[in-house]
């Protein structure tokens, strides 16, 4: 999810002839957020419609059952899975359209999938509001051992640590690199969260939380501890230079495939900050309004990055909602 932004554009790309639609959604479908099961279906979250896909990339032309339908209104965001088959996602009241999300609204939900694969049904239970939290957005694995996630506040400019539970839930980020820009309207800051394991020598790794600041431009790291959820360190910058940051995923190599999401763009961040422009750009109409990426489990597409859209654009200041979709592109020789 990603407000409006103006912003310097990036370079052309070359490889948008290597992307693929896996399933294109009927019209005013915003393509939220996306996990990966295990057996390499995709479970994708409507943040327009509060609707949860699971989507195949394996069959392709068969229309996504829904997994769950929310109450009308009920904006849902990122999803993440705790358990195997057992997934997490936070939601707020509002319209995703016009960025009007509703105070007091926030939430986090359960979505159990153990036994969808025999009963083709899902359990769905809330784990708590988070009455507190304005706009629930980018959602990570903490630890599976304690069973918290973290959540980044995009208006809020804090990150959440929600134990999945008991439902206990505590601000434990709150730094001037979330902060959105008051200047912008909407203001939308700290977005995509992920923890990666960052090596430090052969024995020794770091829990290290990488971050994206849509109003600022920015990607960032900041060590944590997976006990606490709370920062062990400082900040580091690894480009400011990142415009319109959406969600993204890291790769075993250090780089960081994010969306620009309203430049209707994919980039590739390197470790030294260098930015790629990988699909897209924004005269492009091959990835309109990219908002979150995941890479493959399976032997075959562990280099597959599959990407979500929202399909929402604007065109001489007027907005234009299309339909979102999922695509993928295979990364390894780009």
């Amino acid at each position: 999810m990603s407000a409006t932004f103006a912003g310097l554009a990036s370079a052309a790309s070359n490889f948008d002839n290597d992307l693929r639609t896996i399933h294109q959604f009927p019209n005013l479908t915003w393509i939220e957020n996306l996990a990966i099961r295990s057996n390499g279906q995709i479970v994708a979250t409507d943040v327009a419609g509060g609707r949860v896909f699971l989507v195949d990339p394996k069959c392709p032309q068969t229309e996504p059952p829904i997994l769950h339908h929310f109450p009308e209104n009920t904006a849902i965001a990122g999803i993440t899975e705790v358990e195997d088959d057992v997934f997490y996602t936070a939601s707020s009241h509002g319209t995703v359209y016009n960025f009007t999300f509703a105070k007091n609204t926030s939430s986090v939900w359960e979505i159990d999938m153990r036994h969808y694969d025999h009963t083709k049904k899902v359990s769905v239970r809330k784990v708590t509001d988070i009455p507190k939290a304005v706009v629930p957005n980018g959602v990570t694995t903490l630890s599976k051992e304690y069973g918290t996630i973290l959540i980044a506040d995009a208006e809020g400019g804090v990150i959440w640590k929600v134990n999945v539970h008991t439902g206990e839930h505590e601000i434990v980020i709150d730094n001037d690199y979330l902060k959105p820009d008051q200047a912008i309207q909407p203001p939308f800051g700290v977005n995509g969260i992920h923890i990666i394991e960052k090596q430090t020598s052969k024995s020794k790794s770091i829990p290290t939380l990488y971050f994206s600041n849509t109003d600022r431009g920015y990607l960032g790291t900041i060590p944590i501890s997976l006990e606490t959820g709370k920062a062990t360190g400082n900040v580091t910058l690894l480009s400011d230079n990142v415009h319109a940051a959406d969600d993204f995923a890291v790769d075993s190599c250090g780089n960081v495939w994010l969306c620009e999401n309203v430049l209707n763009t994919l980039v590739r961040v390197f470790p030294d900050g260098h930015v790629q422009t990988i699909v897209g750009g924004p005269n492009s109409t091959a990835l309109i309004g990219p908002v979150a990426v995941a890479f493959g489990r399976g032997c075959d597409d562990r280099d597959v990055l599959y990407i979500s859209t929202d399909g929402y654009t604007t065109k001489n200041q007027v907005a234009l909602t299309t339909n979102g979709k999922i695509a993928a592109i295979d990364v390894r020789d780009v």
